[in-house]
């Protein structure tokens, strides 16, 4: 390929990236590869996209043969360092900061990627000393200024978090650093009870997100779903030969409780909690193409074989051993996973299901309060569109309640929080093992959490988070009212 398509290709993936069309941004990539081999923009942007989908092992040698091929680009060393921290390789990321700051003294964004390395390893305070000389003279950038703020929050400075967030929200520097000074600032006026200051913050820093939702469209998705996975059609699907006892999935909604229930059963000896896979997404996506059907998902399950059933699960279970060896369950945390329960029950019938739920109000609103990636779905960033979005959720899981028989666990996060004790003994129990005291002390385990519930499933549970809703009652009509206007496919309801 030569330089100026190669160039033109690169550019189309980075804006694949940023709209969040991973697939689309990893085709383009491997296009450029399969022309130059050497390419080392296109196996950043390819380690990118595969951070981004979980995929850190296949991340983290795209980065380290970049760096490889361009050892003195600094950008690259820290576009590195970011995939070791999403991989929760901290000790690691850290070397590589420092090694890029020894290439280049000060340099902004490795300060700011060592800062928040100190910050998931719970030492804001080494955070504030790196950056403390930079933000006392001024100097910070607006990527250092995130990382200071965060580091005040951490230790309760919050108007020192309000202020270095305040210097920089007009910065020409792309949109989710941008975002996420807003909703710093809204999270250190929520912390000191000024709910309206909070919100408004909030607010602010989800109408920056350029993704485009559209309610109706996906709740024809989930329509489609339904219809597809109808009683008839499941009994008719032919189920893999394995029945693995392996997999436990975990679904619901963002937000919901579900990092808390990963690590309590992570805590168990016999357990390991993966994390969110994309492995089933990745199969459905697929799906089509894989087993030869001219019809795409959902319709293409009706032309399963068994050999068709019994690769797909191959797929799936090959990879949750490769991932623990030795565990007797591993734990699928992609919670995006419940629409797809009804190709799970064929390809994986001896499946446990984990189904967590939380109030609804408290649900979206910890949705809407809390600053995602880039490329994560439109409707996080959207009162109306969670509420719709809510009810799709709703209407998918009692269709399935009406139509699998694969068991499947119904946790609700409060009652969780209320009574741990008895919660966790019944989860163990539906994960057919036997109890381990350890489960009621997940926070000492000291796994590294890579969702932005990290913080908190460190620590004992705790009852803050229910009925936090209520704090902003009088912002949440557009929520309230998608909630009780049904889903956004009914007719009438737009």
């Amino acid at each position: 390929m030569a330089g100026s398509a190669s160039n033109s290709a690169i550019a189309a993936a980075l804006e694949l990236l940023d709209a969040g069309d991973f697939v689309g941004a990893a085709r383009v990539c491997r296009g450029v590869l399969d022309a130059d081999k050497r390419n080392h923009q296109a196996m950043v942007l390819l380690g990118q996209v595969g951070s981004k989908a979980g995929r850190h092992d296949e991340a983290m040698e795209l980065l380290s043969r970049a760096v490889t091929l361009a050892p003195r680009n600094v950008e690259y060393s820290v576009k590195y360092g970011e995939v070791l921290v999403a991989a929760g390789r901290n000790a690691e990321a850290l070397g590589r900061y420092d090694r890029t700051l020894k290439l280049k003294p000060g340099y902004p964004a490795a300060l700011a990627g060592k800062a928040g390395v100190y910050l998931r390893m719970r030492e804001p305070e080494k955070a504030r000393g790196l950056l403390a000389p930079f933000v006392e003279a001024g100097t910070e950038d607006i990527g250092m200024a995130l990382s200071s703020a965060r580091a005040a929050r951490a230790v309760g400075d919050y108007d020192a978090a309000i202020r270095v967030a305040n210097r920089h929200l007009l910065d020409d520097a792309t949109w989710p650093l941008r975002q996420g000074l807003w909703f710093e600032i809204g999270a250190a006026h929520e912390a000191q009870r000024r709910f309206d200051e909070a919100f408004d913050a909030y607010r602010r820093g989800n109408e920056m997100n350029p993704s485009v939702w559209d309610p109706v469209v996906v709740s024809r998705w989930y329509d489609d779903i339904m219809a597809t996975f109808d009683r008839d059609t499941l009994a008719g699907l032919p189920r893999a030969s394995d029945v693995s006892s392996l997999p436990v999935l975990i679904v619901g909604l963002p937000r919901c409780g579900s990092t808390l229930v990963e690590q309590i059963i992570d805590a168990h000896p016999q357990a390991h909690g993966a994390g969110e896979l994309t492995l089933m997404e990745d199969l459905v996506t697929g799906m089509s193409e894989r087993i030869g059907s001219t019809a795409p998902y959902p319709q293409c399950v009706r032309d399963l074989d068994q050999a068709d059933v019994d690769g797909l699960s191959r797929s799936y279970v090959e990879r949750l051993e490769s991932i623990a060896p030795s565990a007797d369950r591993v734990c699928d945390k992609q919670l995006s996973n419940f629409a797809h329960l009804g190709v799970v029950a064929a390809i994986l019938p001896g499946v446990r299901v984990i189904h967590v739920r939380r109030d609804p109000l408290d649900t979206c609103l910890s949705c809407y309060v809390n600053r995602f990636a880039p490329g994560t779905p439109g409707y996080l960033s959207d009162l109306r569109s969670l509420g719709f979005f809510y009810n799709d959720y709703l209407a998918v899981m009692e269709h399935w309640r009406g139509v699998l028989e694969n068991p499947m666990h119904e946790l609700d996060y409060e009652q969780l929080v209320a009574d741990p004790d008895a919660e966790c003994r019944r989860l163990v129990e539906f994960c057919g093992l036997p109890w381990d005291d350890g489960c009621l002390r997940f926070f000492e385990s000291g796994r590294e959490v890579l969702t932005l519930s990290r913080d908190q499933v460190n620590r004992p549970i705790y009852t803050t988070s229910v009925g936090r809703a209520r704090n902003y009652e009088k912002h949440l009509g557009p929520l309230r009212d998608a909630l009780g206007a049904g889903r956004a496919s009914a007719e009438g309801v737009q």
